[in-house]
């Protein structure tokens, strides 16, 4: 067997999930939530007095049972005080800001397969999931600075955010389109902007925020149930 032999054999030894399966589906689901920021004015630790309301939409495109690309539009408030913390109030900054994320996530379904037999037959699945992927976040915080003479006053910090956002979840099917489900998820932002403060903050820490809610989900699905041997 020659080389380029070898490659199209090894090609087609990975291809075979997605050739047992090889119909492709979506999924939408709408997931509203609460959102809670850590950053510059929660250290050390989160309060969730600073729980906020937050929504997400996310459509989804299923390659086989088990692996997904899901794209999100996320949409909420973040805020923080000082005055929330002993160790901070001194400085005595706030913010609240509206916050809109778009991302990019591979999403796993762990218990995808159990969805589906090798002849297509659909059954109820409880199945937990996990993400990782890319976002990038609009926040233009509104910042009250406890002090006059405060650093970050003479800064302007840029709006949009690079953030990695991982998590997971898992769902119910209430029948073959219709499912429920709970998702949690952390987005580690690449920036110490998010809140306003850097200068008189902690400048070597960045800034994250995170969102969690209930799903209601719908699954579009549009083929025959046949398959070819796993």
């Amino acid at each position: 067997m020659n080389y380029w032999n070898k490659i199209l054999a090894a090609l087609s030894l990975l291809s075979l999930p997605f050739m047992a399966f090889s119909q492709k589906y979506w999924e939408i689901g709408l997931t509203p939530g609460a959102m809670v920021y850590y950053g510059d004015l929660t250290v050390p630790h989160v309060t969730f007095k600073e729980t906020h309301l937050g929504g997400q939409l996310n459509i989804k495109r299923y390659f086989d049972r088990e692996h997904a690309l899901r794209m999100n539009v996320l949409h909420g408030t973040i805020a923080g005080s000082d005055y929330n913390y002993d160790r901070n109030s001194d400085r005595g900054n706030e913010f609240v800001g509206r916050l809109t994320e778009f991302s990019l996530m591979g999403e796993l379904d762990l218990k995808g397969r159990k969805r589906y037999s090798k002849k297509m037959d659909f059954q109820r699945t409880l199945s937990p999931y996990i993400m990782a992927g890319i976002a990038g976040a609009y926040c233009k915080p509104e910042v009250t600075y406890g002090q006059p003479e405060n650093k970050d006053l003479a800064v302007e910090y840029p709006a949009w955010h690079f953030a990695l956002p991982v998590g997971g979840g898992v769902k119910m099917d209430l029948s073959e389109h219709i499912f429920l489900g709970a998702e949690l998820g952390l987005r580690v932002t690449l920036s110490d902007y998010l809140d306003g403060t850097q200068a008189s903050g902690n400048a070597y820490k960045n800034d994250s925020y995170a969102f969690g809610g209930l799903t209601m989900g719908y699954r579009f699905l549009k083929f025959k149930k046949t398959v070819s041997s796993f």
